[in-house]
């Protein structure tokens, strides 16, 4: 080791400074592989894991920030939903909706005469349930009662109005009528509800 030391300080000083030089460079070259390079693929890694975890959050945020709006929709899609069970219900209520259509017919000034419920008949999601009706008034009050129940929240359709035999009570003249008042209520699908206890 001493001899080689000896030799380079023999050495001319351009030389000495290349090799001075050539050493640096190796150790620089060295250095940089063994740690910066280790280094730098380690600060690449924790870099990219930041930003996945900077997305995940912004995404987070994003559902936190919308959360009000969702749970106001959510409101008016149950608000509907409670509207549409009023017009087409679950249950029959055929009862009350009978006692419904007599008070509207009386306050329209007219005289029921009957009011029968028909069998119910599936249409799928839904059923309807017939009821013939037949009233006597004159023609205004018999167009009053149709405006009534076609404002009536629960849906009630009527069809096959007849109108007949005219009397002349007093100062007006009466008409007998008969129609068919059709109702309807919500029913869950029989094909569904097989599909569903089969899932099960």
């Amino acid at each position: 080791m001493e001899q080689l030391i000896e030799r380079v300080n023999k050495l001319a000083t351009p030389v000495k400074a290349g090799i001075i030089a050539g050493i640096v460079l190796v150790v620089t070259a060295a250095t940089y592989f063994f740690f910066i390079q280790d280094l730098e693929t380690n600060i690449e890694g924790i870099k990219n894991e930041q930003a996945a975890k900077d997305q995940v959050r912004a995404e987070k945020q994003a559902i936190a920030d919308n959360l009000s709006e969702r749970r106001r929709q959510m409101d008016e899609l149950e608000q509907k939903f409670l509207e549409a069970l009023t017009q087409l219900p679950e249950k029959k209520d055929i009862e009350e909706l009978l006692s419904l259509l007599n008070e509207v017919g009386r306050k329209s000034g007219l005289e029921i005469g009957k009011v029968t419920p028909g069998a119910e008949s599936s249409k799928g999601f839904y059923s309807a349930i017939p009821i013939s009706m037949s009233v006597q008034g004159n023609y205004h009050e018999i167009a009053l009662f149709l405006q009534e129940v076609a404002g009536l929240r629960r849906i009630v359709n009527v069809s096959n109005i007849k109108l007949g035999t005219p009397l002349v009570k007093g100062d007006k003249v009466s008409l007998s009528s008969e129609f068919l008042a059709t109702t309807f209520r919500f029913t869950e699908n029989k094909a569904d509800a097989k599909g569903k206890g089969g899932a099960k």
